[in-house]
C-alpha cells in the first residue's frame, strides 16, 4: 500500500491494529508517524492513551504490556515505538515468538506502531509475517532518480497546485532526492500561491530562487548540444555570482552528466523508460542524452573526465593558486566544447 493511501485511511478513521514501517527512506515513515500521532488519540486524552517509547530504551515485554492495556475513556490508544530498529527482540527468537503471539490476536482498541528507520526489517521471521498478515507492513523505499520528477509532480498536485514537465524536471535536478528538502520548497509555493495555480519555471525562480536560465542543468543542456553562446552566457553569470554557483557544486553535476552519457553509449535498449532506469535519470532527460550522444563520442567523454578532474584539483588549490574559480570553469568549458 502506498504511503499516501495509508495516510488517507488514517485521516478517515480507518486504523490497522499494527503498523510496521521500515526501509531506507525515512521521509515516508516520518510522514505516516506524524499523521498517526495527530489522528489516533484525541488531544484531551493523549496523556492517558498515547505511549511513545524508543527502541534502545525499551524491550518487547514493556511494549506488549502497554499494547494489551485498554484505553481510558477513549475509543483507542496509540503505542508508538520510535527507532524500532534498536529493539533487541529482532535478534532473539523467544522475544519474536512473543511478538508473533500478540500479532496473531492484537488488541482491537490499540494501534501499535514500529517505526524501523533507515533499513529493511528481516521479513523471514514468523513474527514479521504475522504482523504483516494482521496489520500493515510498509516498506519505505528511496525514490529513484528516474522517478523523482514524476513523484514531485504527483506531490504538487496533492497540494492543490499544477506542475508541467519542465518545471518538475527543474526541481528534481536542482533539489535532488532529499524529499524533506523538496517538500519544504513546495510548501513555500503552496503558501505563496492561490490554490490551483500553475507552478512554472518563472514561479520557481521567483519563490525558490532557482534560475530557469542560469543554473548548472541549463549549462549541461547547452553543452549537450554544443551551444557555445548559451554556455558562455551561463559561465559569465556563474563567474559574476560565485557564491550561488560554486565550482564545488558545478563540477560534480557535470561529472555525473557525462557519466550518464557514457552509460547511454553502452546501452542496448535505448528506449525512454529502459534508458531512464539504467541511467538513473528522469525519462524527460533521455532525449537530451540521446542528442548529446551524437555530439560526444566515447573517447571525447573520456577526455572530458580528465578535464573535470583537473578542474577539481585546481579548485582545491592544487597547481596554480592564483587562478579564480571563474577562470577554471571557463577553461574547462572551452575544452569540453572544442
Amino acid at each position: 500500500m502506498a504511503h499516501r493511501q495509508i495516510i488517507r485511511n488514517i485521516q478517515s478513521g480507518k486504523f490497522a491494529p499494527i503498523y510496521v514501517l521500515h526501509g531506507e527512506e525515512s521521509f515516508f515513515i516520518e510522514e505516516i508517524t506524524k499523521v498517526l500521532l495527530a489522528c489516533t488519540v484525541d488531544e484531551a486524552s493523549k496523556d492517558f492513551n498515547e505511549t511513545v517509547v524508543y527502541g534502545r530504551d525499551s524491550d518487547i515485554n514493556q511494549i506488549l504490556a502497554s499494547a494489551r492495556r485498554f484505553p481510558m475513556m477513549a475509543e483507542r490508544q496509540l503505542v508508538l515505538v520510535k527507532e524500532a530498529q534498536d529493539l533487541k527482540c529482532w535478534k532473539r527468537k523467544d522475544e519474536l515468538e512473543k511478538l508473533a503471539a500478540y500479532a496473531e490476536s492484537p488488541v482491537s482498541s490499540t494501534v501499535l506502531v514500529f517505526a524501523y528507520m533507515n533499513k529493511k526489517i528481516d521479513g523471514r521471521s514468523k513474527a514479521v509475517k504475522t504482523l504483516s498478515k494482521n496489520g500493515i507492513l510498509f516498506l519505505s523505499e528511496k525514490v529513484r532518480d528516474y522517478k523523482l520528477s514524476e513523484w514531485i509532480s504527483s506531490y504538487v498536485q496533492d497540494q492543490g497546485l499544477t506542475l508541467n514537465g519542465q518545471a518538475s524536471q527543474l526541481l528534481s535536478e536542482y533539489l535532488g532526492n532529499d524529499l524533506r528538502k523538496v517538500v519544504n520548497e513546495i510548501s513555500k509555493l503552496k503558501i505563496s500561491l492561490p490554490a490551483g495555480s500553475a507552478v512554472t519555471s518563472e514561479v520557481i525562480e521567483k519563490h525558490i530562487g532557482i534560475s530557469k536560465d542560469y543554473n548548472v542543468f541549463e549549462l549541461q543542456r547547452a553543452l549537450g548540444v554544443k551551444d557555445v553562446g548559451k554556455a558562455s552566457r551561463i559561465v559569465n553569470h556563474f563567474e559574476a555570482n560565485p557564491k550561488s554557483n560554486p565550482l564545488a557544486m558545478v563540477i560534480p553535476v557535470l561529472s555525473a552528466y557525462f557519466a550518464k552519457l557514457f552509460v547511454y553509449h553502452g546501452l542496448k535498449d535505448k528506449s525512454q523508460q529502459a534508458a531512464a532506469k539504467s541511467m538513473g535519470c528522469s525519462p524527460y532527460a533521455v532525449r537530451d542524452y540521446s542528442a548529446a550522444s551524437r555530439v560526444y563520442a566515447v573517447n571525447k567523454i573520456a577526455r572530458i573526465f580528465s578535464y573535470l578532474r583537473d578542474a577539481d584539483r585546481k579548485s582545491k588549490g592544487q597547481g596554480n593558486a592564483t587562478i579564480s574559480e571563474g577562470m577554471i570553469l571557463r577553461e574547462t568549458i572551452f575544452k569540453i566544447l572544442h
